[in-house]
Formats: structure tokens, C-alpha cells, sequence
């Protein structure tokens, strides 16, 4: 149960990240600073470390392993501790897989995303823009607040270094708090399609969700 309770907790997460990588430079042209810096970051690979916080401050959870995205909607996040788990997406299909529970789940992109912002992706900016708030918070230091009732969310902070993506921090409609660090963050001109592409053993039971 814990493990599924993660998995989707990651998914949420992960999706929110993408949404704000894979963003369109159009729908945030308010605001120049932000633009540039995530027109930058769209595809990139690297290490992360994620921690969990109860609403009361408690440690609840912490995860590290590696990343790589890349536009559009593709992704690879990698969790080694503190268990194995692998959630990929090539832009259609979502895939997470629990290595350790021989369990894989695969849903399509569209229906798993819900509510959150990843959900707006290709949509008009006449559209996207009256849904949320974007403060910038000090120097290459963003927050991103949904208007809406029903988001997974109440806000998002954003941070870089020196033009590269350094944290990322989640407070949700529980009062949890994610922190998401990243590290040996590299930039690159676009990877294969069959990083994207999931080969899951034999043995592995598939549930598919959306069918």
C-alpha cells in the first residue's frame, strides 16, 4: 500500500514538474525572466533527491535517482532508494513500474493528468493564463498558484541557478510539502524515442487503467 500510496504521489509530482518544463514559452510571456529560463531547460537530464514533508514538518518519505526529459511530454524518472521504481512516459502513455513488486501500471498521458497543469499543454495562452498567478519570488525564483478549487496543488515554487533548474517545491491540497532538489543538471539536443519506450519483463504483472 505504501508503495502505490508513492507511486502515485510520484506521478503527481512528476507531472507537475513536466508541466512546467514542457510549459509553452507563449503562455508565460508575462513575464520575460521566466520565459527564458524555462525555454532552456526544456530538455535536460540529471540527478534528484526528493523528500516528503507531513503538514506538521515531520520527514515523511525520501527518494533519489536520476531523470531525463525531453519536449514533448516525454520523460524518464528513475527512483534507486529507497526502493526501485521506474515511471517513463514517451508523450501518450504513462508507465510506472514498482521493479521490486514485479507490478507495472500504464494509463494514458491525457486521463492521467487530470486536473493538474500538465493537463493545459497545448492549449491557447488566452486559456492557460487566467488559471494561475505567477510571483516571482527573488532572483531566478518563481511561485506558480492554480486559481482553480479543484487543483492538486495550492502552489509551486521554482528555482534556478544560473539559467539551470536547481528546486522545485510542491505544497498540496493536504498540506504536504515536496522538495525536489536536482543535481549534475546537463542540457542536451534531443535523445532517442526509445529512451521512452518501456520493455517490461515477462513476469511483470500489467494493469492498464483507461480502457
Amino acid at each position: 500500500m505504501l508503495n502505490q500510496y508513492v507511486a502515485k504521489k510520484s506521478v503527481a509530482i512528476l507531472l507537475a514538474l513536466t508541466s512546467m518544463v514542457f510549459f509553452s514559452v507563449a503562455a508565460l510571456a508575462t513575464d520575460s525572466a521566466i520565459e527564458g529560463l524555462l525555454e532552456s531547460n526544456r530538455n535536460i537530464e540529471g540527478e534528484f533527491r526528493q523528500v516528503t514533508y507531513g503538514e506538521q514538518g515531520k520527514q515523511l518519505q525520501v527518494s533519489e535517482g536520476i531523470f531525463l526529459l525531453a519536449s514533448p511530454s516525454q520523460f524518464v524518472w528513475d527512483s534507486v532508494t529507497p526502493f526501485a521504481q521506474r515511471i517513463i512516459s514517451d508523450g501518450k502513455t504513462i508507465t510506472v513500474w514498482d521493479v521490486d513488486l514485479e507490478q507495472a501500471t500504464q494509463k494514458p498521458f491525457a486521463g492521467a493528468v487530470g486536473n493538474s497543469p500538465a493537463a493545459l499543454l497545448g492549449r491557447p495562452a488566452a486559456e492557460v493564463l487566467p488559471h494561475y498567478t505567477v510571483t516571482e519570488l527573488g532572483t531566478e525564483k518563481f511561485r506558480l498558484a492554480p486559481k482553480g478549487e479543484q487543483d492538486l496543488f495550492q502552489h509551486l515554487t521554482l528555482s534556478f541557478r544560473d539559467g539551470v533548474i536547481s528546486a522545485m517545491s510542491i505544497l498540496d491540497a493536504l498540506g504536504q510539502t515536496t522538495v525536489i532538489e536536482f543535481n549534475n543538471v546537463e542540457a542536451h539536443d534531443g535523445v532517442a524515442k526509445e529512451n521512452f519506450v518501456i520493455d517490461l519483463p515477462d513476469h511483470v504483472d500489467v494493469i492498464i487503467e483507461g480502457q
